[in-house]
């Protein structure tokens, strides 16, 4: 079994896809049009550029990331794209023990967060107001709802040290798929 945890508006085909919020389930004849929209592989995560990406967001499971409805040591591999940002820091610990729970032994873990060090950079070099309104949407999320905050800010090295402290290891830098400075990791359980 593969997770899709925060799945938001990217449906990853051959995983089960949880959000804590999406407008409709996979499961659901009124989400057909919906899954077409947002289904896609791993390598073509953002298949369309940030403009034109969907706007509905359907799962295959509504809950709450940070308790995860799976026995221990049951999930392969756990995908997180621009979720963890989204949590207090004493939930983040949480859900990093939630994580590290269902992961089976050597399981892996890909996390993606904005990159707070280069988007900082960026801000302070910020010509337009566009360019800095973007910037500091990085660093405290759209807000538009709940789940659209920014409570935390990562670096490699702060992101890389909290995953070492709950269990991770064997890190490998992924490409950034992202057009906004962002840390793409792959750790593993016990690594």
């Amino acid at each position: 079994m593969k997770l899709h945890l925060g799945c938001g508006c990217v449906y990853l085909r051959g995983y089960i896809n949880v959000d804590a919020a999406p407008h409709v389930l996979a499961c659901d004849p009124q989400a057909m049009d919906i899954l077409k929209e947002n289904q896609t592989t791993f390598d073509k995560y953002y298949k369309t550029d940030f403009n034109n990406r969907p706007n509905k967001v359907v799962a295959d499971i509504q809950c709450s990331i940070e308790k995860l409805p799976f026995s221990d040591n049951t999930i392969e591999e756990i995908i997180m794209i621009h979720v963890l940002e989204h949590f207090q820091h004493y939930k983040v610990v949480e859900l990093l023990k939630e994580i590290h729970r269902v992961l089976k032994p050597s399981g892996t873990f890909i996390i993606g967060v904005p990159d707070l060090k280069e988007t900082a950079k960026r801000l302070s070099n910020a010509i337009t107001p566009e360019e800095e309104d973007w910037y500091i949407r990085l660093i405290h999320g759209t807000q538009r709802n709940q789940y659209s905050h920014h409570y935390c800010g990562y670096t490699k090295r702060t992101l890389t040290e909290l995953l070492f402290e709950h269990g991770f290891g064997n890190f490998q830098d992924l490409p950034n798929i992202n057009f906004y400075p962002a840390i793409h990791i792959k750790a593993y359980k016990g690594g």
